[in-house]
C-alpha cells in the first residue's frame, strides 16, 4: 500500500526523531553470502535505525540504499529487524541490542574491572559498602585489594613496607579496619621480624650475607 504525502511526512518526521536521539550504539558490517549488503546498525534512546546497501556487480544495476526506522518499544516484536540483526551480527549483539530498547541493560556491570575499582576509589567509604550489595560484579570489585589499597592511602597518607608486607598476609581491606593502635602493633612486629641484609667478608670478597636481627 503506497503512503500519502502526509503519510510520507509523518514517517519521515518519526525516522529524524529516532535518527536525532541520543546514540546508545552504531555498528557496521557486511551481511553473509550470497547477499554480501553493507548494512549499519543504530540504536539510540527512541528506537533502532536498520541501514543496508545492497552489493551489485552489474554496472548497469542502479541500487539504492534501504532504511528501516523502528520505535523502541516494537523492536523486539519486529522479526524482520531481529532476524537482519541476527544474521549480520550474531544472537549475543541482538541480545545487547533488544536489553538496550528495554532499558534494562547495566552499564557499569560490563566496565573493566579496573576501571570500576578506579570510579570506586572516588566514592566515600559508606558508598563502597552500598555498592557491594547492588550485584555480583560490584561486590568482586569491592572486594578487589587494588581498591582498598587506594582506599587505605586516602586515609593514611603513605604506606611503608611494613604494612604492604601485612597486607600481602592478611589483605588491604582487613588492614584498613584494624583499628590504629592494633595496627602499630603489628607493625612493630613485622619490622622486628623482617629480615636484614648484612655484607659479610669471606674468602678476601665481600659477599651478601642474610642474617636474623
Amino acid at each position: 500500500m503506497e503512503l500519502t504525502a502526509d503519510q510520507r511526512k509523518q514517517e519521515q518526521r518519526r525516522r529524524r526523531f529516532i535518527a536525532n536521539a541520543w546514540m546508545l550504539m552504531e555498528k557496521t558490517g557486511q551481511a553473509l553470502a550470497p547477499s554480501k549488503d553493507y548494512c549499519q546498525l543504530l540504536v539510540t534512546t527512541e528506537g533502532v535505525i536498520w541501514r543496508w546497501w545492497k552489493i551489485s556487480l552489474r554496472r548497469s544495476a542502479v541500487v539504492y540504499p534501504g532504511e528501516w526506522a523502528i520505535a523502541r518499544e516494537d523492536v523486539e516484536d519486529d522479526e524482520r529487524l531481529m532476524g537482519e540483526i541476527e544474521r549480520t551480527f550474531g544472537s549475543d549483539l541482538k541480545d545487547q541490542v533488544i536489553h538496550l530498547c528495554n532499558r534494562s541493560n547495566d552499564y557499569l556491570s560490563k566496565l573493566p574491572q579496573k576501571l570500576l575499582v578506579q570510579i570506586a576509589s572516588f566514592l566515600s567509604l559508606e558508598d563502597v559498602i552500598a555498592m557491594a550489595h547492588c550485584s555480583k560484579a560490584f561486590r568482586r570489585c569491592c572486594l578487589t585489594d587494588n581498591l582498598w589499597r587506594n582506599i587505605f592511602l586516602q586515609h593514611h597518607k603513605q604506606i611503608t613496607p611494613e604494612i604492604e608486607q601485612l597486607a600481602a598476609e592478611h589483605t588491604w581491606r582487613k588492614i584498613f579496619f584494624t583499628d590504629k593502635l592494633r595496627l602499630q602493633m603489628l607493625v612493630s612486629r613485622q619490622r622486628s621480624q623482617m629480615k636484614q641484609v648484612v655484607p659479610i667478608p669471606m674468602n678476601g670478597k665481600e659477599e651478601i650475607a642474610v642474617a636474623e636481627p
